[in-house]
């Protein structure tokens, strides 16, 4: 059995990969959050499972999380892949169990909140209320996006624009072509653009073939990022 994931102590943790946090001065954030916690995660350990109690405001600071639904009959279908900075957990609806489960891809480290101490951050800084609405305004945003290109736009668009959006727009580029590689299986890929995984592997061992990019089981390197904006802009 998995054992839990680690808890680092607060001072130890850098939470500027977060503008959110980082606006807050450390001293009123420990105010507000007195029981906030950075989870120090391991590949595939979970974070929340679907069904547990939701009472928690979670932040990724390192790494990748992966957020997937399982239906009645034990079928898995990944809904989002959560970068540096991303908020998650569903606690602030209202609701009273989590409707996802939520993991670390990759090693990872995530900042998690109890749901009433981050209502209270919110309340006492205004600023940092707007731009968390903003946040989530921009994400329903992209999976509308999303949404559209399932109805009017090619498999192959669909895939160059996840990684598009999960590189960060190629804004940092290294040797491999992104800052960092995408841990992300054919599976979890085909759930996020809408198709299914044989038709995702074709089109990835077709750019393979073309040099665009190298992917293995656990994780997808693009080497020829123009080729991704071309198909983008097709």
């Amino acid at each position: 059995m998995k054992s839990s994931p680690e808890q680092k102590s607060e001072k130890w943790v850098d939470r500027t990969s977060s503008s959110l946090l980082a606006s807050v001065p450390p001293a009123e954030l420990t105010r507000d959050c007195p029981t906030a916690r950075t989870l120090s995660l391991r590949h595939r350990d979970t974070i929340y499972r679907q069904g547990s109690d939701n009472r928690a405001v979670f932040c990724v600071l390192e790494g990748q999380v992966t957020l997937a639904r399982v239906n009645p009959e034990g079928a898995s279908l990944t809904t989002a892949a959560l970068s540096v900075g991303d908020f998650f957990g569903d606690g602030l609806d209202g609701s009273s169990q989590a409707e996802d489960t939520a993991k670390a891809k990759g090693a990872a480290l995530v900042w998690r909140a109890p749901l009433g101490e981050f209502r209270t951050l919110l309340v006492t800084h205004p600023k940092l209320a707007l731009e968390y609405i903003s946040m989530l305004t921009q994400r329903q945003r992209r999976m509308q996006r999303r949404l559209e290109g399932f109805a009017f736009k090619r498999t192959e668009v669909r895939l160059a624009e996840a990684f598009r959006e999960l590189s960060g727009g190629f804004a940092t580029r290294c040797e491999h072509g992104f800052g960092q590689h995408l841990r992300l299986t054919q599976q979890e890929l085909a759930d996020l653009v809408g198709a299914s995984r044989p038709v995702v592997s074709t089109i990835l061992n077709r750019l393979r073939d073309q040099g665009v990019l190298g992917y293995n089981r656990e994780y997808v390197c693009v080497r020829r990022i123009e080729d991704i904006e071309m198909l983008i802009e097709a």
